[in-house]
């Protein structure tokens, strides 16, 4: 089931991807705003566009009556290895950058969970709410990398869905 022009295809777009998202994060940080807190969410915009142009080169190149399962497996590569390539990225660049950076972004997460506290225990409980409180004084980030992957991933699997559908024979 392994398909070799489908991680070709992948790694190429997916590293390119990656690595334009982790450019737009270090601009955000050096002008002067947190890439990791809502400043940061700008970096998400390549995603779509290189599942597009490896969908399009799949299509060209490869297979031009591409189905739907085999270009959202094309789109889905290029999502997994932009999340991947970003999260590694951004996991040395925080080590390299030092813990300030960590600080400022729980600090600004704590001061948006205090801003909505009735709707947050309404939604999740007082339980809930007062363990995230408390874990936000320890996050690593080893964990932010990986909260980045995840949400670049279901973000980029929902948008190789609608690609697929519209590169669809």
């Amino acid at each position: 089931m392994f398909d070799q022009a489908i991680a070709r295809v992948g790694i190429k777009y997916g590293v390119l991807c990656g690595i334009a998202c982790f450019g737009i994060l270090l601009l955000v940080y050096f002008l002067g705003n947190n890439p990791l807190g809502s400043a940061g969410q700008v970096s998400y915009l390549p995603i779509p566009i290189f599942i597009f142009l490896g969908l399009r080169y799949f299509k060209q190149f490869n297979d031009t009556e591409i189905s739907f399962f085999r270009g959202w497996r094309v789109g889905f590569s290029v999502t997994f290895y932009t999340a991947l390539t970003t999260a590694l990225l951004l996991f040395l660049f925080i080590y390299t950058v030092g813990p300030d950076l960590l600080r400022e972004t729980m600090e600004e997460m704590r001061m948006m969970l205090e801003a909505n506290k009735e709707e947050q225990i309404r939604l999740f409980g007082k339980e809930n709410y007062d363990m995230l409180m408390a874990e936000s004084k320890n996050v690593t980030p080893g964990e932010v990398a990986v909260s980045d992957f995840f949400r670049r991933l279901l973000l980029g699997g929902l948008l190789s869905i609608v690609a697929a559908v519209f590169f669809r024979k």
